[in-house]
């Protein structure tokens, strides 16, 4: 809290004062409304996930580039403070700080109402305010180095509409800079650099031979060497998982995975930001055509390089998704620009009240959104009465196809297990050895989900840990981690927790208890929790 209050105060203080109290109360309300958020939620699958670049920080990642791991110890100190709230931090104060830096952008392309409006639609965009600056996600410092190095970009490449000022290419060197951190933060902070040079390449060749743009784009390529070095000597383990993510090669047309794509995009950014941005570039085009530049909301260079910025990087993942299943935040940044051009087009009238109810529109979203996570309001599964049995089990798929139970319910289970594993200690001393689990067995997992869930909710606070076994495409980092946590022994005994979530058929394992998570009194996940006394004949299938 004090963090955030802070950042907010500096804010205010270098803030044009036109708009100093309308802007701080928009950030200020939206920084509540996130903290609520963070507060009374549970991490998400990936985001505990991610924990684990914190506890194991390296200089890069089976996943990802290293830089969410080092976001997380910044402001956890190391993980002193370590529980959802504590990681969730570093979301809440990069996004306060975004939507400022889109008010900044806003004023260097037109003017201050430009800033307000940009402001308005990124705090009224789920994927910018909630799945980036809420969640804690590589997308959240994507976004902040995202925006500081496209700041720099634009006053590199083309005088200011409101300065006055002439290009300045020493500016691609701090844009260079921060387009390396953006790229160590998520591999797509690549695109700041194909955008620009898309744009240089058709409208200012000459640039070419300003020694700032190649300083530039060595400052990015010198930060990320790290990461090259990195995936050298791991069998370029984390380059070859994403290549195989978007290769399309031998794939068909699968028309499907578009319209999730494009269904996926059209929430994540809010329907009526992109009703709006359609609206804006649609209105520039038939200006554009009547051939006289005074009607024209922003000057021809600034539509160009936006749209430069934008459409290379949506549409790589708009192509990649007519062949492999893709998801709608890869391509989220690609409509931060679009939403700078939005704000700069709309004046006032029906579309800015439009922007104005932006916040508000998510804010409801959000709302139902956690109303159905706590409550599950909206049945997204059958009952056990109801529902596909296995072997006779009418509890077998319990909860499997509710996906807001991916942050609900790990604290009632890790209660729960802290009494199983209690009651198997006391056994396995009182039956010298011959019943029961020893001292501090660890949880046996077969993938990375909900390997960490398991790992931070039921694992860390009773003392022990979870460990994999399976293919490195499964366990992901976790196979480095149980190897750093010594390893699988031969005949070392093992606890693995099954859930109706992902039903699995088990063998080489003994039932030891069985346990639903309730939510509003109403079980909706079972656990059956098991002993492995050899992992050789262990499979789940």
């Amino acid at each position: 809290m004090k963090v955030c209050g802070t950042v907010l105060f500096a804010i205010f203080v270098f803030m044009k004062k036109d708009h100093r109290k309308q802007l701080v109360l928009l950030m200020a309300t939206s920084l509540v409304i996130r903290i609520i958020l963070a507060a009374i939620t549970e991490l998400g699958n990936d985001e505990v996930y991610y924990w684990t670049y914190a506890l194991f920080p390296d200089w890069s990642h089976f996943d990802h580039p290293p830089m969410l791991g080092w976001i997380i110890q910044l402001f956890t100190c190391d993980l002193m403070w370590d529980s959802a709230f504590a990681l969730r931090i570093p979301a809440l104060v990069m996004g306060t700080v975004n939507t400022w830096l889109f008010y900044r952008l806003g004023i260097m392309i037109k003017d201050e109402r430009t800033g307000w409006h940009a402001a308005l639609l990124h705090t009224g965009s789920l994927y910018a305010s909630v799945i980036a600056g809420t969640c804690i996600l590589p997308d959240t410092p994507l976004g902040t180095f995202y925006l500081a190095s496209l700041y720099f970009m634009i006053k590199a490449c083309y005088p200011g509409s409101t300065t006055g000022q002439p290009a300045n290419p020493i500016n691609f060197l701090w844009a260079g800079i921060f387009t390396g951190l953006a790229v160590l933060s998520k591999y797509t902070g690549i695109f700041l650099w194909t955008g620009t040079i898309l744009y240089l390449l058709i409208y200012r060749r000459k640039t070419f031979k300003e020694p700032w743009l190649w300083a530039g784009m060595t400052v990015t390529l010198v930060l990320f060497t790290p990461v090259i070095i990195w995936n050298l000597k791991s069998d370029l383990s984390s380059f070859a998982f994403h290549s195989e993510r978007v290769s399309f090669l031998g794939e068909g047309i699968k028309p499907l995975f578009l319209g999730k794509e494009l269904m996926g995009s059209f929430l994540y950014n809010n329907p009526l930001n992109v009703i709006l941005i359609i609206w804006s570039v649609i209105g520039y085009l038939k200006l554009r055509r009547k051939g006289d530049p005074s009607l024209l909301p922003v000057e021809p260079a600034t539509f160009r390089l936006l749209m430069f910025q934008a459409l290379p990087f949506i549409a790589t993942f708009v192509f990649f998704s007519l062949f492999r299943e893709t998801l709608p935040h890869w391509s989220a940044p690609g409509y931060y620009p679009l939403i700078l051009f939005c704000a700069a087009s709309v004046s006032g009238g029906k579309a800015g009240r439009a922007i104005k109810v932006s916040p508000v529109v998510l804010t409801v979203i959000v709302a139902i959104a956690v109303f159905q996570v706590k409550t599950g309001f909206i049945p997204l599964t059958h009952t056990a009465a109801v529902q596909n049995t296995v072997k006779n089990d009418s509890w077998a798929e319990l909860g499997r196809k509710d996906f807001t139970l991916d942050m609900y319910g790990w604290k009632q289970l890790g209660e729960h297990f802290s009494r199983v594993m209690q009651e198997q200690e006391m056994l396995y001393r009182q039956r010298n050895g011959e019943e029961g689990m020893p001292p501090q067995s660890a949880i046996l997992a077969n993938r990375w989900f909900p390997a960490a869930h398991l790992d931070y909710y039921v694992a860390r606070p009773n003392g022990i840990v979870v460990k994999t076994k399976g293919p490195l495409e499964r366990t992901h980092k976790y196979e480095q981690i149980t190897e750093k946590r010594g390893g699988i022994a031969p005949g070392e005994p093992f606890y693995y927790i099954e859930s109706s979530r992902f039903p699995e058929r088990l063998r080489g394992t003994v039932s030891l208890d069985t346990f639903f998570v309730t939510r509003c009194q109403k079980p909706v996940i079972r656990y059956v929790v098991h002993r492995i006394t050899d992992v050789s004949q262990f499979t789940a299938e």
